[in-house]
């Protein structure tokens, strides 16, 4: 709870900023800057990726079979090698870089991004290291601190900045000089530099050491992490890229239009934040019981409620559509995809779950070829659909990239590492909410008032959880809290 509770609200605080953007960047000049917001942090989970190869995955693996303190300072003296070597890299193209991100004459930013990349490519493993020592308040409180600070940065020089510039100044000229974009990348720069430093203790206990027979196992187990981690960025961002590249209009149409994709997607990522959550706490958790006898029939239920979960959150989005899209203000363009958004992180979601099996049986292999597969889906299908579709390729080639992917894991998985997952009941569960979408979705087409659309959305909402309190009332019963008011 801890974990999952403290990246949902370190999340939320960034959500939040949701809102606050899509009403203070407004106009043809507000949607330019969401698209670069949009697109230059779509490319940044793709270098998350490079600098940290694996490594936190590779540490909950072998601190149970391994010394801790070899292992830990023998991961954190080749991430810090690799880190100023890639950082370096970044550096010298900047030029080249700069052009490919959309940042025009500020070559300075690529500098902005390589530290924000390094540093918390540095925080990896001390975070990691606070979850394996069980010491999750630790976390969270860092975890929080360092978002709270991000967002804090963002309000105050968008609000307040432009009445100290008036004094004239310094300031002033740096003001004006990063207005946009550049307020969100120094904020980013602060929150990752103080993150670092609020993890000291983590470093304090790091020795410059590298076993060397170590390193090399933990490099190739963590090679193909690497590589499903590449291409599972790639499913989720290169449709933007690959936007930018094959759509006809213009890169200033195209940055706007990835800006109005981008609004979508913050209403279909309430999803994601829970997934993301729900991987932090679940990894390590899988890990601890593997052991057990139990293992197999807990994944299962685990994978049952994290189903019902999933669906509520869709139905919460799509039944009271006409309360989100105020979160998103003017930015309203891609609204019609939010749908198809939620749908793919459920599929995301459930494949996060199935990839148990390869990481307990140390077939992550089998993961880099899932991811792959993945990949030439989401190239092949942007690559035909873009030009003709626009962003709309985007958002169903993501679709139909996670749900190959989740077959293909479940298929082998029950090869390899059967569990017994209750399928049909999970089924049922996704075709109700589906079909529970599609009738709200046909209401709303003949009623034009928000009101009986808010209205009938309740109700359907309420109907799907007595469908799920009548077919789960037995386990209800013996949960903490809600088992009370179970009868």
């Amino acid at each position: 709870m801890w974990y999952g509770v403290s990246n949902i609200a370190a999340r939320m605080l960034t959500y939040l900023l949701t809102p606050y953007l899509a009403y203070t960047l407004t106009g043809e000049t507000g949607r330019y800057i969401i698209g670069q917001y949009g697109y230059i942090y779509t490319l940044f989970p793709i270098m998350n990726v490079l600098y940290t190869y694996g490594m936190e995955t590779t540490f909950f693996r072998y601190s149970k079979t391994e010394d801790n303190k070899a292992l830990y300072n023998t991961q954190t003296s080749a991430m810090l090698f690799t880190t100023l070597l890639f950082s370096l890299c970044l550096f010298l193209f900047r030029d080249s870089v700069a052009a490919f991100a959309q940042l025009g004459e500020h070559t300075e930013y690529v500098g902005w991004c390589a530290a924000i990349i390094g540093l918390d490519a540095l925080s990896a493993l001390p975070f990691a290291k606070l979850r394996n020592d069980n010491r999750p308040r630790v976390y969270a409180l860092t975890k929080v601190v360092g978002i709270v600070i991000f967002v804090v940065t963002i309000v105050f020089l968008f609000s307040f900045g432009d009445n100290m510039a008036a004094a004239g100044g310094a300031f002033a000229r740096w003001y004006h000089y990063h207005y946009g974009i550049g307020f969100i990348l120094f904020a980013n720069v602060l929150q990752a530099a103080v993150t670092l430093l609020l993890l000291f203790k983590g470093w304090k206990e790091y020795k410059p050491r590298i076993d060397t027979a170590l390193l090399k196992k933990v490099l190739l187990y963590g090679f193909p992490i690497l590589i499903a981690g590449f291409a599972g960025q790639i499913n989720d961002t290169l449709n933007r890229v690959m936007f930018m590249e094959l759509s006809p209009a213009t890169d200033t149409e195209n940055v706007k239009a990835i800006g109005s994709f981008t609004m979508a997607l913050r209403l279909a990522v309430l999803i994601n934040l829970v997934i993301q959550a729900f991987k932090m706490a679940a990894e390590p958790f899988f890990f601890s019981i593997a052991q057990d006898k139990d293992a197999r029939p807990t994944y299962a239920r685990v994978m049952k409620w994290f189903v019902i979960v999933m669906a509520l959150m869709f139905l919460n989005v799509t039944l009271y559509m006409d309360i989100w899209r105020l979160f998103i203000g003017e930015h309203t363009q891609a609204i019609h995809l939010v749908p198809v958004m939620l749908l793919s992180y459920i599929f995301l979601g459930i494949y996060y779950n199935l990839t148990v099996w390869y990481k307990l049986t140390d077939r992550t292999y089998f993961g880099t070829y899932i991811m792959v597969i993945g990949s030439v889906v989401t190239i092949v299908f942007n690559w035909l659909l873009i030009p003709v579709w626009g962003y709309n390729a985007c958002a169903w080639g993501t679709l139909l990239c996670y749900a190959v992917m989740m077959l293909l894991s479940f298929m082998w998985g029950q090869k390899y590492y059967p569990i017994p997952y209750e399928v049909p009941k999970m089924g049922r569960y996704l075709g109700v909410m589906l079909l529970l979408y599609a009738i709200q979705a046909g209401i709303s087409k003949v009623v034009d008032v928000p009101v009986l659309r808010i209205a009938t959305g309740t109700v359907l909402f309420g109907a799907y959880l007595f469908y799920i309190l009548k077919q789960e009332k037995q386990e209800l019963r013996k949960f903490p809290v809600i088992g009370k008011f179970i009868k």
